[in-house]
């Protein structure tokens, strides 16, 4: 296979980067052991955020992996690494890319508009903030799988009565996460049990992301931004919450990730945001297939490739084949 066949199958290429929820025990494991560029990734991720960031990757601090403040690093670091190799190795030249919620940073890294330090910082502050935005056991997530986006928020209308319930992720035609105070999420469930053809499922995770009830930590991120300074980025990246791509100015990217604290993403207007530029295959880089998954549920015909781990890069050189 030459590097002229790998190029010509991986023309038109669309990043998608995950995020939270993407994370599992033994994250970036093969890599780190087996590809020094990675295992140097971890280790000055380790330095820059303070503690053993890799060790909770890796499983062997326990539960530690899904705490918020963990997890949010744990998921961009793998996604850092995982591109890192594929720079290194394959001559790909990406036309655009998104990242869902957290992956947006990730996307903005892959692009160069952020450094890696800035944005593992700037990660680390996100975390710590949207973990601490409302008291434990206050508030809940579910997804809804099965309704269009049309009905879910009229029966989320119907609910919420005096407490925050929103749309939280508009994830695929038929997936929709709801995310607000904790009863009323319930309610919605409940409500939700009645309609044919779907399922409604809470989600395990203790923070209404994506709501108005992440307003302290839309307030905490403002101040670490300010201090961030962008570069003009390789290739496009889409917003989250305007499905289009990111403007050059510097001062509003830093309000669009501001903004996307306390606003839905919009995943599925972001996939045919990219399909519209001409995206040919999309690859989703780093841990996990949710964004490969909902990307079928978007554009059945889209061709994708996920790229995790080892297994992943054979992949993607055999798609140049």
């Amino acid at each position: 296979m030459s590097p002229d066949s790998v190029q010509q199958n991986l023309d038109n290429v669309a990043l998608m980067f995950p995020g939270q929820g993407s994370q599992f025990p033994g994250m970036a494991a093969d890599l780190a052991r087996e590809i020094p560029s990675a295992r140097a990734l971890l280790e000055r991720a380790d330095s820059i955020v303070g503690y053993p960031l890799s060790k909770i990757m890796s499983g062997e601090r326990g539960a530690e992996l899904n705490r918020t403040v963990y997890t949010q690093p744990a998921v961009f670091v793998h996604s850092m690494a995982v591109w890192e190799i594929i720079r290194e190795r394959f001559p790909l030249n990406p036309s655009i890319s998104a990242g869902h919620s957290l992956g947006e940073y990730s996307a903005l890294c892959a692009s160069g508009v952020l450094d890696f330090e800035t944005a593992l910082e700037i990660i680390c502050v996100r975390a710590k903030a949207m973990d601490e935005a409302q008291p434990p056991g206050t508030c809940g997530m579910a997804a809804v799988v099965g309704l269009t986006a049309e009905r879910v928020c009229e029966i989320v209308a119907g609910v919420r009565g005096a407490e925050v319930l929103e749309p939280a992720n508009f994830n695929a035609p038929d997936q929709v996460v709801i995310s607000g105070h904790l009863e009323a999420v319930r309610r919605a469930v409940d409500a939700l049990a009645g309609e044919k053809r779907s399922r409604a499922v809470m989600l395990p995770v203790s923070s209404a992301f994506h709501t108005s009830l992440m307003e302290p930590a839309r307030n905490a991120l403002s101040d670490r931004l300010a201090r961030m300074s962008t570069a003009t980025g390789l290739f496009p990246v889409v917003s989250n919450v305007t499905a289009r791509p990111h403007p050059a100015s510097d001062i509003e990217i830093k309000q669009l990730l501001i903004d996307q604290v306390v606003h839905p993403v919009k995943w599925t207007d972001c996939i045919r945001t990219m399909l519209e530029h001409g995206a040919g295959m999309f690859v989703e880089v780093g841990p996990g297939k949710v964004l490969t998954g909902l990307l079928k549920r978007i554009e059945r015909s889209a061709r994708a490739i996920s790229v995790s781990d080892l297994d992943g890069l054979n992949a993607l050189r055999g798609a140049g084949a």
